[in-house]
């Protein structure tokens, strides 16, 4: 059982330098977001036309927290909020042009990031880092530690746990 517990905490401090590491605050405040913001961002650019309770859900925040949260994104056309033609008491959140556009930007610059970090390892170590991170993910969703959204090429790790 203290074995279990260790590995908890050892994904638990992975998961906390991984972010550290590759978002670092000075990338958000590049594009004037707060992580909670990025991440709300990413979770609604990859799940399109996510519902205000289900982007509450993924998110792990209050509806009421993410009500102002995503008001602050509309003011600055990252989202748009849309009330669904089926149900009009749901509101599906969308992306828009510009936040596309501020994503692909904040996505390039952690890849650049990445890849600088990457050339300091020989290929042999670039080819098992990668072997390790590809088999850790694959791992973690078959644990449900994470879960892929729609459109993540993580879908193929998916699949091939089946």
């Amino acid at each position: 059982m203290a074995a279990n517990a260790d590995n908890a905490l050892e994904l638990e401090r992975l998961f906390t330098d991984l972010t550290q590491a590759i978002t670092q605050n000075r990338t958000l405040d590049e594009f004037g977001l707060t992580r909670l913001q990025a991440m709300t961002l990413k979770n609604v650019y990859s799940r399109i036309g996510i519902s205000m309770s289900q982007l509450a859900e993924v998110t792990g925040i209050s509806r009421a927290q993410l009500t102002r949260l995503i008001a602050v994104l509309e003011k600055r056309n990252l989202v748009e909020r849309r009330h669904n033609a089926d149900n009009r008491r749901v509101v599906n959140v969308y992306g828009t042009e510009h936040g596309k556009k501020v994503i692909h930007e904040h996505r390039q610059l952690i890849a650049g990031r990445i890849q600088a970090h990457m050339e300091t390892l020989s290929v042999t170590e670039q080819t098992a880092l990668t072997h390790h991170l590809q088999e850790m993910i694959r791992l973690m969703i078959k644990a449900g530690i994470i879960t892929p959204d729609d459109q993540s090429p993580l879908n193929q790790v998916r699949e091939d746990n089946k």
